[in-house]
Formats: C-alpha cells, structure tokens, sequence
C-alpha cells in the first residue's frame, strides 16, 4: 500500500499508545486478514466486536475495530505476518494489530494457535488450528484473548468461564508456550485432528465439487453410457453390495490421484520443517472431501435420470424378473462409478488455477517466492 494512503499515526502518539477523550480511552483494534476464508470471517468479525470486548474485557474504555484485507507474503514461521502487523501498529492508529492466516504451522509438532509479538503488541492467529467447525465464536474468543493479553487487562468478571469455549488459548492442559529470546511467543494447542479438520474446512472443498465443469462433462457421459447399456443392467445386478461400495470408494480414490499428479499438487518441502506432510495431507482431504461432494450430487442426478428413462417394465424383462426400486440402485450406483471415472479424467483438462484454490502447497509456495522476493530486494538495498 502506497505510503500516502495510510494514515498518520495517531494511536501511539497518545500515553502508552492510546487516545485519550475527556472521559475514557478509546483502543483501536486491527484486524489484518488474508483474502478469502480468514477476510471474511474478520469483516463479519468486526460488526461485534467492540462490544464483545467491552463485555469480556475489565477495562473502562471505548473499543474501535478497522480491518484490513490483504494478501500479505508469509515464511513458514509466520514472521512475515507478525512483520505487517508491527508495520500497521506504527504507521496508523491502530493500537493493536491481530493477523489472520489461512497457514498452518507446527511447534516442535504441536499445531500453532497464534503467534504473540507482546512488545509490539500484535499477533498471528492460525484459523486452521481453530477447527472446522464453530469458526467464528471460536476465532472471536481467540482475538478478544489475545487483544487482553497484548494490552495487559484481564478478562472481565462475567467473562471468566470455565468452560471448554473460554479455555481455548488458556486452558494449561491444552496450551504450550514456545518462546525464545525474543518476546515472541508461540501458543499452541495439541489436536491435529482438529488442525486438519480446520485445513479442510479453510480449502472450502465444495469450491472444488462446483468448480469442476471439464469433468462434470466427462461424468455426464459416463454416466450416460452406464444408465443407457442394458448389458450393464445385468452386471449391476450380479454385483454384490460390497464390491460397489468398494468400487464407488475407489472411483473416488482414482479421482484425487488424477487431480493431484495432473495438476502438480503434491508439495516437495523442507523436510525439516516438517509442513509438507501436513500441507499434502490438508490437501489430500480437502480433495477427497471434494470429489466426495461431486460423486454424491452425480448419484443423485442420476438417480432422477434412472427413473425417468428406465421404465420398470423394460428392466423388468431384461432382468428376468418383476423390477423394483432395489433394482434400480446397483444401476444407478455403477453408472455413477464409470461418471466419476469418466470424470476423473476429464479433470485433466480444468485450469490449474480452479483445482490449485484448494491446494495448501500452491499457496505456500507463492507466499514463499514473495518473501524470497523481498528479503532479495532488501539485500540488494
């Protein structure tokens, strides 16, 4: 951002870094997100916040919230994002800067909550260590949290609650502190299943299962053929239960191996930093979970299709006895099969830019080249 678009400083100009009214201090807060999940989840954040922090917070001062949207470049460290924050703390008025990241990060293999500069006052929340589910109440407490925690005010008395929501930075039996001679500090939290679930839902892998037109059409003639070959009828029929499942299972399976070798998915990282297994496995299931989605909507449509142009009496004949609606689902599921392979294979041709929105490894990789970047520039400065 241009230098004459950001404002003069005026938070840290006032005592200790706030501005003083005739009755009260006014606190400026920032929220500082990347585009997409972690944007959103701040600007719907931002409507409420200032009174959830004059409820939560024993302080007698007026909350201000602004929120910034921006890609900013990020390492592996997320020293880049804490960097930003410090940036906007000094140059505008904001008193306290909270960065939000779609990037997972792991401590000594624990899952990185948030990543705390207490001098600069400003921090680094990781969504995806938040879980997938309850995200905005969750990455609401973790702010409010830290906003107390950065500018030393404890949690008001109506606010302390002992519970599993208010226990979600501080709870010792959940929390780690990783710090080092600095006066950063890492918070973690143990759960990776909760990490991964938080991965999965930041992708939003149903951008994936609407975004996938190239192999929707390939899906629609696989099925087609599998709904209109009365030899497959007879097939579907023989076919036990379990072998469709297993072969409706592995249909998938081939899907996200298509998606991944075709479009270059799999991260090749540092191994001692030990975030390429993570990233390829926040991958892996965002795109099953994904294809998950495609396959169950092309089952049900051609389910609809099934009934439509498969009269009962015609497959009565051509399996050899009175046809009900039992008959009709291994057909229906077998033509789904060969759609999802069919499928899979047409997603060959999708542009690499709708299949990489889900890939953690692709983002990564971009954040690394604009840090790489600009610490080139500063050397050559």
């Amino acid at each position: 951002m241009p230098d004459e678009l950001i404002p003069e400083p005026v938070g840290h100009a006032a005592a200790d870094g706030e501005t003083e009214t005739d009755t009260e201090t006014v606190t400026v807060v920032g929220l500082l997100a990347d585009p997409n999940l972690p944007g959103e989840l701040a600007t719907r954040l931002a409507e409420g916040l200032p009174q959830v922090l004059a409820a939560r917070l024993d302080a007698p001062r007026t909350w201000e919230v602004e929120t910034v949207v921006e890609p900013f470049e990020a390492n592996d460290r997320g020293e880049r994002a804490l960097d930003r924050a410090r940036e906007r703390v000094r140059r505008t008025r904001w008193d306290v800067a909270v960065c939000l990241t779609d990037v997972p990060a792991r401590s000594s293999g624990v899952p990185v909550v948030a990543q705390v500069g207490e001098r600069d006052r400003v921090a680094v929340v990781s969504v995806p260590a938040l879980g997938g589910v309850r995200l905005l109440p969750r990455v609401r407490d973790a702010v409010v949290e830290l906003v107390g925690r950065l500018l030393g005010i404890d949690a008001a008395a109506a606010a302390r609650r002992p519970t599993r929501r208010a226990a979600l930075l501080t709870d010792p039996d959940a929390l780690g502190d990783d710090a080092d001679d600095s006066d950063e500090t890492v918070l973690t939290r143990r759960g990776s299943l909760r990490l991964l679930a938080g991965m999965v839902r930041t992708n939003r892998p149903w951008r994936l299962a609407v975004g996938l037109g190239t192999a929707l059409a390939g899906a629609a003639a696989g099925s087609a053929f599998g709904l209109l070959y009365s030899n497959l009828w007879t097939l579907a029929a023989a076919l036990e239960p379990w072998r469709l499942g297993l072969a409706f299972v592995g249909s998938i399976a081939v899907f996200v191996a298509w998606l991944i070798v075709g479009h270059r998915l799999w991260e090749r990282g540092d191994p001692e930093l030990g975030l390429d297994r993570l990233l390829n496995l926040g991958t892996v299931l965002t795109l099953a979970t994904g294809t998950g989605l495609f396959s169950l909507a092309l089952l049900v449509l051609n389910s609809i299709v099934a009934a439509v142009i498969i009269p009962a009496s015609y497959l009565s004949q051509v399996l050899g006895h009175p046809a009900g609606l039992a008959d009709y689902v291994p057909i229906v599921v077998l033509a789904t099969i060969m759609g999802v392979v069919a499928g899979a294979v047409g997603s060959g041709l999708e542009d690499d830019a709708t299949v990489r929105l889900v890939a953690y490894g692709h983002r990564q990789r971009e954040r690394r080249d604009i840090a790489a970047r600009l610490e080139a520039g500063a050397r050559e400065e």
